[in-house]
């Protein structure tokens, strides 16, 4: 009985632990029902947001759609406009797709130099031919550093009596400059093999740049004559409010923007030497179709001045700055879109 009674009571005593315990508990974490009713409040906040969220971007949808429209309606009665303008005679027309003897002589040896520039190294390549030197005469470093390794540890193995401490340290570093020797000759294979290039390439390169500078430093010179001239008719054209063609505005708009003016000139005036050299007509396409896989700078015609325009180039836009696209835009320097 006294056994029992010692049984309830140590119960008791654990209950009343348990209780002190859960009270705890409460004031830590508060009561599960409690918990369970913030967890459904949240997760109502939650279904209500996401209407909400989905509300509103059925309502920018259908802002967009009208912006898109209102703008299209826009630029339809400003093409009208234009063309009543133009019916009348009562606007200067803008001509930028007359060139004269000299500007096509100055297109052809533009071109040249173009040509001529994109078969030398590009910085790039000199960089990487540097780096792939420097590899190689790090790694013949190492190896010597190795090999003096193996030669050291082989005197000691030899001066020293077996099992010694200063013998068993030779025989670990022995093994181990072995080892490394090992793996730096297999490197130093490679990276010979690759060096053959880093070597021949720039001084192929720098034969070549001595036998084509002269076309490329006239390439320089006539672009900079070509675009100076170019850019005074845009600007003049600009000046004067004179309607400009389809073509350009259909990428760069009828007239330059309040911001980034300088940059909405530089791409204008580089779209105007690019329909020189390529003898490109088309009205409505400003870079017109899509060159094909040959060029010589000295056959002119219709746009079969057949070279990709960033074919072979160093940069992969092209130097001019335009990515030459299929039939359409301007690329990375890009304009100013109707």
């Amino acid at each position: 009985m006294e056994d029992v009674d010692r049984r309830i009571r140590g119960l008791d005593s654990r209950l009343d632990d348990l209780e002190s315990e859960h009270e705890n508990l409460g004031r830590k974490f508060g009561y599960t029902e409690d918990l369970d009713h913030e967890l459904g409040s949240i997760r109502s906040d939650v279904r209500v947001c996401e209407g909400k969220i989905e509300e509103l971007d059925g309502e920018l949808s259908n802002r967009v759609s009208d912006t898109e429209r209102t703008i299209n309606r826009l630029v339809e009665q400003v093409r009208l406009l234009e063309g009543q303008l133009l019916a009348s005679g009562g606007v200067q027309l803008a001509d930028l797709d007359t060139f004269s003897k000299d500007q096509r002589a100055l297109a052809r040896s533009r071109e040249r130099g173009r040509q001529a520039r994109s078969t030398l190294l590009s910085d790039h390549d000199r960089t990487s031919f540097q780096i792939r030197l420097r590899h190689r005469r790090d790694t013949a470093g190492e190896l010597r550093a190795h090999r003096t390794t193996v030669v050291d540890a082989v005197g000691t193995l030899l001066a020293t009596r077996y099992g010694s401490r200063f013998h068993v340290e030779a025989a670990t570093q022995f093994g181990q400059a072995i080892a490394g020797e090992r793996g730096l000759r297999q490197g130093l294979d490679r990276e010979s093999r690759l060096a053959e290039e880093a070597e021949s390439a720039p001084a192929a390169d720098a034969t070549t740049r001595a036998e084509k500078q002269s076309v490329i430093a006239a390439g320089a010179k006539a672009e900079q004559r070509l675009t100076l001239g170019l850019r005074s008719r845009l600007a003049d054209a600009v000046r004067e409010r004179a309607l400009l063609p389809a073509w350009f505005v259909t990428v760069l708009g009828s007239a330059p923007p309040a911001r980034s003016t300088q940059k909405w000139l530089e791409t204008a005036t580089e779209v105007l030497p690019y329909r020189l050299t390529y003898d490109i007509t088309d009205q409505v396409v400003a870079l017109g179709e899509k060159p094909s896989d040959t060029y010589s700078a000295d056959e002119p015609g219709t746009n079969s001045y057949a070279r990709t325009y960033n074919a072979g180039n160093n940069d992969p836009a092209g130097r001019d700055g335009l990515s030459r696209p299929h039939s359409d835009g301007l690329g990375s320097k890009g304009g100013c879109n109707t």
